[in-house]
């Protein structure tokens, strides 16, 4: 979606999905199969196809969770298009020139850039058409749902009593009772184990597993047996300078900021002050740092007397750059211009690598350069052998002077540990010519210019556990969730008599005040179970389901809310309104839902 109409961001929320919205009956009842226009889904005559859930997602990863969710929000958006449609709205030429001009992407110093405008077309691959297309679409989307927003309206009382509601605090204290209180006494017979054993069979079966024998070759061990000298590593370094030896400017600045949408004059009366700064520092150097704790507007480095710390090139801004890498040591610019506003900037050090300080990682490089060549000799011996005797590693071990490793037990599906963690190498032992016949794997390249052979060194295939192994396990369970139910009973028991006035014997923890908008350590079910307890008569007495257990709450005091100040009102009036255009418009929505057809035929996988 493009979201450069930004006038209502309601919008687009409800277009892509942020709005809860429920469409009855967009279930699996709504699907059909494909025929051979491959188009996902289809709202009245409008079509959605693959590439439209592309473009939203706009190369980012996506399960099909999260494109379903796109595509049932570029169905809200065909239902709003479809409804715009039947009544007749249209967005006119004008309109739509008057919106594009007002990206400030397409524009050049506040006005709308041709050019600009062309090169985001050419990068994001569309025609003017398409793009003018789909900004019509959320024109009149907008369009559709501005009338919820600009319809919503919030009375004072309705503000009062939210406040009230948010803003009242409880004292409340607390008595756990866990599973853990009851588990002794939670008893579990032999029928119940059996039954639970039978019911979940599938759970204690244990999968297939092998043990394996590889050998890795890598181009780091070959490179190990690469001598490289200190004299070709110093010609390297010498040779790679600009790479390698990269300068480092120490840096300070006086920053004057330019406000937004500031006037040619009044830009002009920054930089003069700016010029004037320049000409202030140039006449007494040793007094930058105290001038820029003074006067620069730059809150990152203005406390520290204008310093930016060691920088390299590709650090900052370019016309800063350049300004910054052309002056000598202790030498104070002219005043630059950036997009942040007017600098003065002076250079405090220079700084390069040293050869000594680079000279190992030289030489690993040069030595990883060098062995290139050996290592795809070897690979390819490698792999000669093992498949030539694909019965042992042993030769191929011997040939190369690789050492045969062993695993320990792997679980097919589920990768191991180092080298073995390794997806591929899984896959390749459990391949049938490798489990069945008894044979090496091809070489499987495992990333980082490394390669491995696998071959089986023992196998058990997948076994039902027996019930006698498991049967200890499963009544532990069995009885922690007996306990669980037998703790939440006795909870809710305890709460009957405490409501009756009855006394039971519990051990209060201590008291913490809290509010629905400040819930502290309480769940939802507790923050709506304390708050519904009737504080008429205290203390008051609430309960919940918490964990594996349960929590009785007493409620020793009521905090009235204090009378709202503004800001709070203004706060509420827009959360509130902005609930209700939600509400308004998921209603509309589902109304549209229901008058116009919608046909899903594809899910929108991921190719």
């Amino acid at each position: 979606m493009f979201d450069f109409v930004q006038k209502n961001t309601l919008l687009i929320k409800v277009i892509l999905g942020a709005v809860a919205l429920t469409f009855v009956g967009f279930g699996v009842g709504s699907y059909t199969a494909s025929s051979d226009d491959p188009y996902l889904a289809k709202v009245a005559d409008l079509k959605i196809y693959k590439q439209d859930v592309d473009r939203v997602l706009n190369g980012q990863p996506a399960d099909s969770a999260v494109r379903q969710q796109v595509l049932e929000s570029l169905v809200r958006q065909k239902l709003l298009l479809a409804d715009a449609g039947a009544a007749g709205l249209v967005v006119s030429d004008e309109a739509l020139r008057r919106a594009i001009a007002a990206v400030p992407a397409f524009q050049d110093n506040g006005k709308f850039s041709p050019s600009r405008y062309e090169a985001f077309l050419k990068a994001q691959y569309l025609t003017p058409v398409a793009f003018e297309q789909r900004l019509r679409d959320e024109l009149l989307t907008e369009k559709q749902v501005s009338a919820f927003v600009d319809a919503s309206f919030v009375t004072p009382g309705e503000i009062e009593r939210m406040h009230r509601l948010l803003a009242e605090q409880r004292q409340v204290d607390a008595f756990t009772l866990t599973a853990a209180d009851f588990v002794a006494d939670a008893r579990v017979d032999d029928s119940a184990v059996k039954k639970y054993y039978d019911a979940n069979l599938a759970r204690f079966r244990l999968p297939e597993q092998v043990r394996l024998q590889y050998v890795l070759l890598s181009l780091d061990q070959v490179a190990q047996s690469v001598q490289v000298s200190d004299a070709d590593a110093e010609q390297y370094f010498n040779e790679h300078k600009a790479d390698l030896g990269k300068e480092e400017r120490q840096l300070s600045h006086i920053l004057l900021t330019v406000p937004s949408g500031a006037s040619a004059a009044d830009k002009a009366k920054v930089k003069a002050a700016a010029e004037a700064i320049d000409k202030e520092v140039k006449a007494d150097p040793a007094r930058f740092a105290e001038i820029a704790r003074q006067r620069s507007q730059d809150p990152g480095s203005a406390a520290n007397g204008g310093g930016l710390g060691w920088v390299p090139r590709g650090m900052m801004v370019k016309p800063f750059e350049q300004a910054a890498f052309a002056l000598k040591q202790g030498e104070i610019s002219n005043v630059v211009e950036s997009e942040f506003g007017y600098h003065v900037i002076k250079l405090d050090g220079v700084r390069s690598t040293e050869f000594a300080a680079v000279k190992q990682d030289i030489k690993q490089r040069m030595a990883r350069q060098k062995a290139g060549a050996t290592y795809r000799q070897q690979l390819e011996r490698l792999s000669d052998v093992t498949y030539q005797q694909a019965d042992s590693l042993k030769p191929a071990a011997d040939a190369l002077k690789l050492k045969i490793e062993e695993s320990g037990w792997l679980l097919r599906g589920k990768p191991g540990e180092g080298v073995l963690a390794n997806p591929k190498l899984i896959d390749a032992a459990f391949s049938d010519d490798v489990l069945n016949g008894k044979h090496n794997s091809e070489v499987v390249d495992i990333g980082n210019d490394s390669s491995a052979v696998v071959r089986i060194a023992e196998h058990k295939p997948a076994v039902q556990q027996p019930l006698a192994e498991v049967a200890p396990i499963i009544r532990q369970e069995l009885k922690l969730k007996a306990a669980e139910t037998m703790a939440v009973k006795k909870g809710k028991e305890m709460l009957t008599e405490l409501k009756a006035g009855k006394s039971v014997s519990a051990n209060w923890g201590p008291g913490q005040l809290v509010s629905r908008r400040a819930p502290g350590a309480l769940s939802r079910d507790a923050v709506r179970a304390v708050f519904s307890a009737d504080a008429a008569r205290l203390p008051a007495y609430a309960g919940a389901v918490q964990g594996n257990g349960y929590v009785l709450y007493r409620v020793e005091r009521v905090i009235p809310a204090a009378p709202i100040n503004p800001t709070d009102r203004q706060y509420l009036a827009d959360l509130l309104g902005k609930m209700q255009a939600n509400a308004d418009a998921t209603s509309y929505l589902n109304s549209l839902r229901e008058h116009y057809k919608v046909m899903i035929r594809q899910m929108p996988n991921a190719e």
